[in-house]
């Protein structure tokens, strides 16, 4: 399941808070604790991020304290426990990385995900519970999940795809650079390295996104190099700042939406970069003109350049401000054998 349909389910699930605990499976970097996160940001709900490697099984029962009055020993809750005057009424408890706690840790969080609650705390009405790990083949700390708590759960494994992540990325102004390469070369989007002595840096879904934070802070791609390989391996940097020299040669994209340059480009490589540049400026500034030039140009590039044109624009919503072009109803019509399925 994509992280997009990943996003559809649970946005359907936890509009009950009675629903079950949901349990998102996946490999590192593709998004699962991020999925959770924008959830709660969208709906204004509160969100606790509880990372169950960093806990011993005490912490998440509390203290104990003498009661004076019944001479019994009481207990104090931790303080990172969702509360409804500090949190909201609503909100999503996410118990990260739980597949790597130790067994100890998820027998302290499998009375609070089975009864909502743990020693004298009680998980608040409006609180939902979501949880996240890694799979025993993702090389990572692994423990297995008792299977009573698995029972307990709604299960969902994630995978990731390019043109999902775009849905995020463009919208999200994710550095051109970083999606016309990824056109160029998909499957650098995630490559999990085959040996476990080569895990250091590799592509994913996160790592591209750290690649996207570090380009602003140096004047020259090359000069990045060592960060982007720190970021996502030696391989995906060599390639990814390659690509970047290239676009030196690129047109300049606001040429190109301004109506000056009308030529196209003859390389697949410079392909992919116009059309991540001119998306990426256009979500900045459109106007009718701008967006009639885009079209103008894509329009002149081999076909599956045209949808990839399209298909982008759609993504960075751009859709209504295309139908309004008749050049582009007429395109549609055309082309309309090769859109089936793309980006419904």
């Amino acid at each position: 399941m994509y992280a997009s349909e990943a996003k559809a389910h649970l946005n359907i699930l936890l509009a009950d808070p009675e629903v079950p605990t949901m349990m998102l499976w996946g490999p590192p970097g593709v998004g699962k604790s991020s999925i959770i996160q924008q959830i709660a940001t969208e709906r204004g709900w509160g969100f606790v991020d509880l990372r169950l490697l960093l806990l011993n099984p005490i912490d998440l029962r509390g203290i104990p304290y003498p009661n004076k009055d019944t001479r019994q020993a009481d207990w104090l809750a931790p303080s990172f426990l969702p509360d409804v005057e500090r949190d909201g009424e609503e909100g999503i408890i996410l118990f990260d990385e739980i597949t790597s706690a130790p067994r100890a840790v998820q027998a302290a969080a499998y009375q609070l995900i089975l009864d909502r609650r743990i020693g004298e705390y009680v998980l608040p009405d409006g609180w939902r519970q979501v949880a996240a790990g890694n799979r025993a083949e993702d090389k990572g700390v692994s423990n297995r999940m008792p299977a009573p708590l698995a029972n307990r759960m709604i299960h969902f494994e994630l995978t990731c795809s390019l043109e999902d992540w775009k849905f995020w990325a463009i919208p999200n102004g994710i550095d051109y650079r970083v999606v016309s390469f990824l056109n160029f070369r998909p499957e650098l989007l995630y490559m999990f390295p085959n040996q476990a002595a080569e895990i250091k840096a590799f592509p994913s879904p996160r790592s591209w996104e750290f690649v996207h934070k570090i380009l602003p802070s140096f004047a020259q791609v090359d000069r990045a190099f060592p960060a982007i390989c720190g970021a996502v391996g030696e391989g995906a940097a060599t390639e990814f700042t390659a690509f970047c020299r290239v676009l030196e040669q690129m047109p300049d994209p606001e040429d190109i939406l301004e109506g000056r340059i009308t030529a196209v480009p003859d390389s697949p490589d410079m392909m992919y970069a116009c059309i991540g540049a001119l998306i990426s400026r256009l979500t900045i500034n459109k106007t009718p003109d701008r967006l009639k030039n885009y079209f103008t140009f894509i329009s002149e590039l081999m076909v599956e350049y045209q949808v990839l044109g399209v298909s982008d624009a759609v993504k960075a919503n751009l859709r209504t401000d295309l139908v309004t072009l008749p050049a582009f109803r007429d395109w549609l019509v055309k082309h309309t054998d090769v859109l089936v399925g793309v980006d419904d």
